[in-house]
């Protein structure tokens, strides 16, 4: 009897992991979703009629931790501009987080880049090969926009995660 409850708990279980999330390969590089969630300033939940709730890092960039400085600054720039609309998302690749890492379009801007140009997050240089993005940071550093405005220095997330993960050590 026991075992039956078992093998019920788990079959339950995997129905409901599947309809949570779907990262798989079998993504079509290009859809068109609707932005539930803005978890972050460069991290957001799309609704797929097909594929159910998309988790995805948008590529290229880093935007402030939601605790850092201009953290919560960039989450609410991100949400004015797509949240509750119909994006475009290009998928890029998938993160060792399961996200799927991609590149959203909201009325033919490229969101990623609205981000950096307008100062709510950084070139991610690491990652990044696309002229488009490290341009637009250099503008915003240039122009003196949004996390270049302030007259002491932004710390990219990179570093910031790192310095926190080395303080709980």
């Amino acid at each position: 009897m026991l075992a039956k409850f078992k093998n019920i708990f788990i079959f339950i279980f995997l129905c409901l992991l599947s309809v949570h999330s779907y990262s798989s390969p079998d993504l079509p590089s290009i859809i068109y979703a609707k932005v539930k969630k803005i978890v972050d300033g460069d991290t957001v939940h799309l609704y797929h009629m097909d594929f159910g709730v998309l988790k995805v890092r948008l590529a290229d960039i880093d935007a402030p931790e939601t605790k850092q400085p201009y953290g919560e600054i960039a989450k609410n720039f991100l949400k004015t501009k797509i949240e509750d609309k119909i994006v475009t998302l290009k998928k890029t690749a998938s993160d060792k987080y399961g996200r799927i890492v991609g590149i959203i379009y909201y009325k033919n801007i490229e969101i990623n880049e609205d981000l950096v140009i307008n100062g709510m997050a950084w070139s991610y240089d690491y990652y990044n090969s696309r002229k488009n993005i490290k341009e637009a940071e250099d503008y915003a550093k240039q122009n003196k926009i949004g996390l270049w405005s302030e007259d002491i220095e932004a710390i990219p997330p990179w570093e910031w995660r790192k310095t926190k993960k080395e303080a709980q050590k």
